[in-house]
């Protein structure tokens, strides 16, 4: 598993996160993400994002999301605040 920060609408970037996705290809990885500041959004648009950002991080590779595992969220009248989110990603190798 890895553990991702979410922070004033940004994602730390660990040194070993370029690593952890490159192991990863063409498997199903399990990712944390703790929000220190909550997302302001649904469940499903965190996970959009955290993919996103994934995809990113190393130009051969696209993250997907295969499931979520667990999430906190709370309900305010303006939305969802997601707090925590852990989910399954499927890693794989873009082909030229």
């Amino acid at each position: 598993m890895f553990t991702l920060i979410y922070n004033k609408g940004q994602f730390n970037r660990p040194d070993t996160l370029r690593a952890f996705l490159q192991s990863n290809v063409g498997k199903d990885a399990l990712i944390q993400i703790d929000c220190i500041t909550p997302f302001e959004g649904t469940k499903e648009q965190m996970e959009q994002e955290v993919c996103y950002y994934l995809s990113k991080i190393v130009q051969e590779i696209k993250v997907k999301h295969k499931m979520t595992q667990n999430y906190s969220a709370e309900f305010i009248t303006s939305g969802e605040l997601v707090k925590y989110l852990v989910m399954w990603i499927q890693v794989t190798e873009i082909k030229c």
